[in-house]
């Protein structure tokens, strides 16, 4: 049955549920918003869209979208970060709904980080599996933080299957976005940050722990982060990207940023960044919706994602064009508005609420 879900936000010992009980979904029937239409394909996977949905989607033979027909609507692939708050994606969801796209929303959890086989099977037999079955022409990777590590393992595995077999989903993919993309380098602080927020202490001890994991369990855990940040960084999807970052983030550092993007520039990846002095981890849209919301449709507009008609008209000041010529003339160097007057947000805060 499709009905409208959201998810209610528990006490602390939800981290608890999401670390050690991984299929934990917590749900509750409400209408934050009219007229979205719900589906959980899988615990971790949920897709949404503001058609009338009259059938009902078979998932007996496994997660599909194959009798669901996109009517020529985008299709916005969200990877979530770490212990995101339903309430805070669903306002990503509801954007993109809003401009005409339906929504493919996924999230892992800090066991499934730590324990990568499971992402690993994951991707294999879901993710990919549900993107192969829909009949979406063109979409579109939203990325958060840790979502990029499980989209390079979704890159690395369909680099590595026999040519052809996924072709067609290579081709359907015209756009991708990084807000705050983490790699091995901010594995150890972000799992800590993520988890408890409100603790130093205990962000600490969690840090101490996750570093040793790194260094105890490198064949069942940190070869595949390696192995991402290896893809991530010289074996990208070759289409047009935006990037969101700060310059006090110390999950998804500035040098991150710039470093990835001058990697793919040297593959002729025409890469977009809009940056901030003041904004925490993945708190970018929270602190300046307005901006943030309008490089989206910009980007929208300039990789033909959507008809230009369907795309509001904008003027966005201080966002950096990169192409292989490097920035652009008119873009100036600085892609900060209103950050270096603006009151600094905790740079623990990484939920947005």
């Amino acid at each position: 049955m499709w009905t409208v879900l959201s998810i209610k936000n528990g006490s602390k010992s939800s981290f608890l549920r999401a670390l050690l009980f991984p299929t934990f979904v917590n749900k509750s029937v409400e209408a934050p918003y009219h007229n979205i239409s719900s589906k959980s394909l899988t615990p971790e996977i949920t897709f949404l869209t503001n058609k009338t949905v009259e059938s009902t989607l078979n998932l007996k033979s496994g997660p599909h979208l194959s009798t669901f027909a996109s009517e020529g609507r985008p299709l916005s692939i969200l990877l979530c970060w770490l212990m995101a708050k339903p309430g805070a994606v669903l306002k990503y969801s509801k954007f993109y709904l809003d401009q005409g796209f339906d929504v493919l929303k996924i999230q892992i959890t800090p066991w499934q980080l730590l324990m990568p086989t499971r992402v690993e099977q994951m991707v294999q037999n879901e993710i990919l599996s549900i993107l192969m079955s829909s009949d979406h022409k063109e979409k579109l990777i939203h990325g958060f933080s840790v979502g990029a590590y499980v989209f390079a393992r979704m890159l690395r595995h369909m680099q590595e299957e026999p040519a052809g077999k996924y072709d067609d989903l290579m081709r359907s993919l015209k756009g991708q976005i990084w807000d705050s993309f983490t790699d091995v380098n901010g594995i150890s602080i972000g799992v800590s940050k993520s988890v408890f927020m409100d603790s130093p202490v205990l962000q600490k001890g969690l840090q101490r722990y996750v570093d040793f994991h790194l260094k105890a369990f490198y064949n069942v855990a940190t070869k595949y982060y390696f192995s991402a940040h290896e893809g991530y960084y010289h074996n990208p999807l070759r289409v047009p990207a935006l990037f969101f970052y700060s310059e006090r983030d110390e999950i998804s550092t500035f040098d991150n940023n710039e470093a990835v993007q001058k990697e793919w520039l040297k593959r002729g990846i025409h890469c977009t960044s809009k940056y901030w002095s003041d904004t925490g981890h993945v708190g970018h849209m929270r602190r300046y919706p307005q901006e943030y919301q309008l490089a989206l449709k910009e980007f929208f507009r300039t990789t033909g994602i959507l008809n230009k008609n369907q795309v509001d008209s904008v003027n966005i000041n201080n966002i950096i064009i990169r192409d292989g010529g490097g920035c652009s003339p008119n873009s100036g160097r600085l892609g900060v508005s209103h950050a270096m007057s603006a009151k600094a947000t905790k740079s623990s805060d990484v939920n947005i609420n």
